[in-house]
């Protein structure tokens, strides 16, 4: 039942309002005026403190009881000396009187109750019983909440393992991205590398191709021209002869007057001999190009020198190679050897002329 006000309250017990709120100060209970709300415990607690009120007696002890006096008014006809019949109110006034057996029945309990708690007291087995009973009862409890504690821990470690899963399979799948990445990096490196190889070889071959001084057992060393200064070169040969023929000059004439020095168009190949060290420019004394053009080289090969820094056999065999010439390698102790071997061979001759000499 929601909150109503006091007025609302004392028309459905259909009680004066100044009543009610005598009853309410009466019980205990603080109300300011008819507006103010009563809730549903003040409504209860009224109700104890009447059903209280009306089963006490003042002189002496007895059971609580509830009195519930009733009044009804009539009226009766009642005959005179006179013979005439005359009209009389009456008022009839009741009274009854209930006994409270939840009351009683509410102090028998308390009372059993009490008596109970004496006699395990005072008996010894009683007292051990509700003694085990209350132990059994507080181990049922921390059974409870060592489970609930067991069952918290569980599932953190649940999510602390999955945590840590979901971390290593993110971490391996970093490391395979990684992996991968850096094997495509690697495979373009060297697929680069191979075509810069490859370019290096063509280019090679095409400067071994277009080597002109072919030597051939029988035939002798031709420098070849290209068709533009042959076409050049023939045109120059033709008009010193025509101008000749004016002039009343013979027309035999040597080669080397008809014309001037036509540049090869191939380069020359040479077999350069690279000792364990040599200097950018001897280097480049021996293929006959200048030091600059050594430079260059090895500057396109990411090897910084100057002209008369010494450089190691490999790197002069590159550069030797990468100017189209041959690289021939030789050691400073190759004359050494050469001559310990010939004296072992004296040696060996002499000790078997000896040999010889000996036996004979």
């Amino acid at each position: 039942m929601a909150d109503v006000t006091v007025s609302q309250f004392a028309e459905v017990l259909k009680v004066p309002v100044d009543r009610l709120l005598t009853q309410l100060d009466e019980a205990g209970i603080k109300v300011a005026g008819a507006t103010d709300l009563i809730s549903d415990e003040a409504k209860m607690e009224l109700l104890t403190f009447l059903r209280r009120s009306h089963g006490r007696d003042d002189n002496a002890a007895s059971p609580s009881k509830i009195t519930l006096k009733r009044k009804s008014q009539g009226e009766i006809k009642v005959a005179t000396s006179q013979g005439r019949a005359r009209t009389v109110n009456v008022e009839v006034r009741t009274k009854k009187t209930y006994l409270n057996r939840s009351v009683l029945e509410e102090k028998a309990r308390q009372h059993n109750e009490e008596l109970d708690r004496q006699r395990e007291r005072d008996d010894p087995a009683l007292r051990a019983e509700a003694e085990r009973r209350e132990k059994e009862k507080d181990e049922a409890e921390q059974r409870e909440r060592e489970v609930q504690a067991a069952e918290f821990l569980r599932r953190q470690e649940e999510e602390i393992r999955a945590q840590a899963e979901m971390a290593a399979r993110t971490h391996a799948e970093e490391r395979e991205r990684s992996d991968t990445e850096r094997k495509q990096a690697e495979q373009q490196v060297r697929d680069e590398r191979a075509a810069r190889e490859r370019e290096r070889e063509a280019q090679k071959t095409a400067r071994t191709s277009t080597t002109t001084a072919v030597k051939e057992p029988g035939k002798r060393t031709e420098l070849h021209m290209s068709e533009e200064s042959s076409e050049r070169f023939k045109k120059k040969k033709q008009q010193q002869a025509q101008s000749k023929s004016r002039r009343g000059a013979p027309s035999q004439v040597s080669v080397a007057s008809q014309h001037g020095f036509e540049k090869p168009v191939s380069p020359v190949k040479r077999e350069v001999a690279i000792p364990e060290t040599i200097t950018v420019a001897e280097l480049a004394q021996r293929m006959a190009v200048k030091a600059t053009e050594v430079i260059k080289v090895m500057m396109n090969m990411g090897v910084m020198a100057t002209i008369n820094q010494p450089i190691d056999q490999d790197t002069a065999t590159l550069v030797v190679e990468e100017l189209g010439h041959t690289a021939v390698a030789h050691k400073e102790s190759a004359l050494d050897e050469e001559l310990h071997g010939t004296e072992e061979q004296q040696n060996a001759v002499a000790s078997a002329s000896g040999h010889s000499h000996g036996t004979c």
